[in-house]
């Protein structure tokens, strides 16, 4: 597996969350793939280019573009029917709740960067 670009998260996203509306897909859905993509590349200190995302952080920012593409069709008031996030299913109805899996998309995510760190900067005043 290769690099990347925000086209290929747009596309895993749409394969872990079925029924994206039209108005959430396609531009919609890459510009909050490259918000998640700056906000990967903030905390963790490296530049992540829009067609370089590497390996280590393309599960990342997919988990947290699902997610914040969950949210956005909550806000629009579109339901999806089922979430996928590995073995874990979120399905509408009784016993299922779209905004559990908002939670685990950002639980995984989160505890994936913590995993990969950040990178800290360290300066030493000179006083004269």
């Amino acid at each position: 597996m290769g690099n990347w670009s925000l086209g290929s998260v747009a596309s895993a996203v749409m394969d872990l969350v079925p029924d994206v509306p039209t108005a959430i897909s396609g531009t919609r859905l890459l510009e909050i793939a490259d918000r998640k993509r700056q906000f990967v590349e903030e905390f963790t200190g490296t530049t992540i280019g829009s067609n370089t995302i590497g390996i280590k952080h393309q599960d990342i920012i997919t988990n947290l573009s699902a997610a914040a593409t969950l949210k956005s069709m909550l806000m629009t008031g579109i339901d999806a029917e089922e979430v996928r996030l590995g073995d874990l299913t979120v399905r509408k109805g009784i016993g299922g709740n779209v905004t559990q899996g908002i939670k685990q998309f950002e639980e995984e995510a989160m505890q994936q960067l913590k995993l990969l760190g950040r990178k800290v900067t360290t300066y030493q005043a000179y006083y004269g």
